[in-house]
Formats: structure tokens, C-alpha cells, sequence
């Protein structure tokens, strides 16, 4: 039986950085709450999964969570009450911070962005290495500053022997809406098809084409918004009217504090910053078309 209880919580959609490729809905937000809303709601999804005999895997997201005052506080009070937690983060600002956020992460995603220091990108990666602790470092590849990006990336798998992601942008950040103007070529390379430095040869079109960057870009042009829906629903399972674990194995919290058991978004849970706001303590049922989120996809059905 399936005891872990998920929680991925976006803290706020706050962030000081102002990163090009980056929307307003995701950074342009108010400062987040006082620490002590998000430690009476914390205390509040301890109790209720403790009772359900349940165990928490918490990851944190933005917004920034370093742009929140007080988040250490936060990170011991979850990580001490639950068995994982992962963090989300553009690594701040301050080599300090790390010293004390460090011993309540068990995995961090780190985005190396193209305004952050180098030399605290490296610390970070350093201090996770040597605590044998998962790290996972990735670079936003913006089009137009490709090759500097590239580098960034590259840099950081040479010194430490780790692979980096190169991260595809996409328009309002939605995979929906496609990807900003990369060429074919610079979508292969990012997915390794193509290596970034190559002898001045000329690369094979269908080389470059069976790179999933540029197919994913190809369908995007090549077929119609309701198509790309229709075949969706249509290549995935359906489970209308069956009981879903939604809020019992998984919980998700936007940033202004809405609450629901799956990314489908099947049943809304309220606002987690009401006063007598509670936790679901039991399955819901699925009133979606298909079942299209892989996470959605994992949720017991019965």
C-alpha cells in the first residue's frame, strides 16, 4: 500500500530576480505571507496525514522560496516532519544562506540563471556533493544568447562531471503556447544530438531532425491547438467515475493558496489560508474526460 503523501507547494509567485524569459505571473507577485501562515498551515497537513497514518514528501517551489523571509524556519519544521524534502531555487544571493538551508534538503533543483554568480553556483554544487546529497542543475537557453548559455552548462559538466539540462523556453512559460525561436540546430544540440562544438563539417539534416526538440517543434507548427487536445484525451487512459487517491497521495498548492489533490484539477480543496481549512481525509471521484497528467496518472484508482 501506498503510504507517501506528496505535497508540492508553491510558496508565493514572488521573485526579486526579473529574468528575461520569465512571465509576470510567475515572479511578479506580492511578498509571500508572514512565516507564521505557512507554519499554522504546516502544522495543520502534519497532523492530518500523521493521522491517516501517511508520511509527507514536501517540495518547495516559487516564485523564489529564498526571496521569503524566515524559510529556514520552514524547511526544519516540514523536513522534520516528513521524510523527503525538495527544493526549488535560483540559489539567492548570500553564500551564508546555505550553511543554514543545506541540513533540511535532501534534493535540490538548482536553475543556473545567466545573471547568478558562478562562484555560489559552484559552492552550492560543491556543498550537496560532498554530503552525497541529489542535486540537479539546469540552464535556461535562451535563443538569442545561445552560445554563452551553452557554455554555462558545459562549464559546470566539465568541472564536476554532472549532466546539465538545458532548459527549453517556452512562450508565457506554457508548453502550450511553443517554444521561443530556437533554430533546428540549436534544439538538437540542447538535446545532444548534436554535439555543442563540432569540427567545421556539415551536420546531416536528418540528424538534426530526430532530435525530440525539433520534432516537438515540428508537431507544434504542423498541427492545430484542438488537435493537439483531441490527441491527448484520446491517447490517454480514462478512469470517469472511479475513486482517486487525489489529496490523499498528492497534493498541490498554487501560490495563493488554492488546494487540489491532482493536476487535473478534478475537485478543488479551498483556499489553504482560510481559518478552518482542512486537509482531505479521503479519495474523490473522477469526473475527468482522460486522465492526461503522468502524475495524475500514478494516483491509485480503484
Amino acid at each position: 500500500m501506498n503510504n507517501i503523501t506528496k505535497i508540492i507547494w508553491n510558496l508565493s509567485n514572488y521573485c526579486r530576480s526579473e529574468c528575461s524569459y520569465c512571465p509576470a505571473s510567475l515572479r511578479g507577485g506580492d511578498r509571500p505571507r508572514e512565516t507564521s501562515e505557512y507554519i499554522r498551515v504546516s502544522d495543520i497537513l502534519i497532523n492530518n496525514y500523521k493521522t491517516l497514518g501517511r508520511t509527507i514528501q514536501w517540495t518547495f517551489n516559487g516564485g523564489e522560496p529564498l526571496d521569503m523571509e524566515n524559510i529556514v524556519t520552514l524547511l526544519k519544521l516540514c523536513r522534520e516532519n516528513g521524510e523527503l524534502m525538495t527544493l526549488h531555487t535560483n540559489g539567492g544571493r548570500l553564500w551564508m544562506d546555505w550553511w543554514a538551508i543545506e541540513p533540511y534538503v535532501d534534493n535540490l533543483i538548482l536553475t543556473f540563471h545567466y545573471w547568478q554568480n558562478p562562484a555560489l553556483i559552484n559552492y552550492i554544487i560543491e556543498v550537496f556533493m560532498k554530503k552525497n546529497k541529489k542535486i540537479n542543475v539546469s540552464v535556461p537557453i535562451r535563443p538569442n544568447f545561445f552560445d554563452y548559455d551553452i557554455n554555462s552548462a558545459l562549464m559546470i559538466e566539465l568541472k564536476y562531471g554532472i549532466t546539465v539540462g538545458k532548459n527549453v523556453l517556452y512562450k508565457n512559460a506554457r508548453k502550450e503556447e511553443g517554444q521561443f525561436a530556437y533554430t533546428s540546430e540549436q534544439l538538437a544540440i540542447m538535446n545532444g544530438v548534436v554535439p555543442a562544438k563540432t569540427p567545421p563539417i556539415e551536420i546531416k539534416k536528418e540528424i538534426v531532425e530526430s532530435a525530440p526538440l525539433v520534432k516537438e517543434k515540428k508537431h507544434f507548427e504542423n498541427t492545430t491547438w484542438k488537435q493537439r487536445h483531441t490527441d491527448n484525451y484520446n491517447n490517454n487512459p480514462v478512469y470517469t467515475g472511479k475513486n482517486c487517491n487525489a489529496g490523499i497521495e498528492y497534493l498541490h498548492i498554487s501560490h495563493d493558496g488554492w488546494a487540489f489533490g491532482s493536476n487535473c484539477k478534478n475537485q478543488p480543496l479551498g483556499n489553504i489560508f482560510t481559518q478552518d481549512w482542512q486537509p482531505p481525509n479521503q479519495s474523490q471521484i473522477c469526473t475527468m474526460q482522460a486522465c492526461i497528467d503522468k502524475q495524475d496518472q500514478i494516483l491509485t484508482k480503484f
